[in-house]
């Protein structure tokens, strides 16, 4: 797996998108935001390493749509995956996708995204 430098943030709560957004650029990563996860799908490309998608999200794509539709285009892209809310089964995530609940620790966010890639979903 490539380096994580550019890192979609797709969260509808603006404290909580703004907030990671500023944490990640501390870090020194580039974050592309975006509040629907529609928009987020919109914004994938190759230049984007990573994403980090809240479940419940506005309209008619939810955060799981959002991270299963970036597995079909990059199925090494590491995808975190998070909710306050919701808890996903194992089978609910696409392959290289890792749940952590919120309130998230920003080391979780940044392990979750720097681990070796699985060979196959379970």
């Amino acid at each position: 797996m490539s380096s994580v430098s550019r890192i979609l943030v797709a969260e509808d709560h603006a404290i909580l998108l703004l907030d990671l957004v500023d944490q990640l650029g501390e870090h020194g990563y580039a974050v592309v935001p975006a509040t629907t996860a529609r928009s987020a799908a919109a914004l994938l490309d190759r230049s984007i390493d990573a994403i980090v998608t809240d479940i419940e999200m506005p309209g008619d794509l939810t955060g799981l749509d959002l991270a299963r539709y970036a597995a079909r285009l990059r199925p090494d892209m590491p995808i975190v995956v998070v909710s306050g809310g919701v808890r996903p089964k194992p089978e609910d995530l696409p392959p290289n996708a890792v749940f952590l609940p919120k309130p998230y620790r920003l080391d979780d966010i940044l392990a979750a995204m720097h681990r070796p890639a699985r060979a196959h979903a379970a």
